[in-house]
């Protein structure tokens, strides 16, 4: 797994409509929504959790083995880092 650990990005601003959490780029005026997942993966995103504390904490949550989500919590973080609203943290 990895030790990738990413921050928000200060800039970016969440509103919360119903299920559904919408992020606001104060900077780049771009809006990004997340579905229940994505949302999950954002509130677990602290600047100190790594790839692996944040798929543990999942697939407890979702009571599946790791290995089953691992793949989909990369893709989510680097989606996110392309849209620019995670930024690596310093540790």
């Amino acid at each position: 797994m990895s030790s990738r650990v990413c921050r928000h990005a200060p800039t970016v601003r969440s509103h919360e409509l119903g299920d559904e959490l919408t992020l606001f780029d104060t900077a780049t005026g771009r809006a990004v929504a997340l579905n229940g997942t994505a949302r999950d993966i954002w509130a677990l995103v602290d600047g100190e959790s790594d790839v692996d504390d944040i798929v543990q904490t999942l697939a407890s949550a979702y009571r599946v083995e790791p290995a089953l989500i691992v793949a989909d919590v990369e893709m989510a973080l680097t989606q996110l880092e392309e849209v620019e609203v995670l930024v690596p943290a310093v540790r």
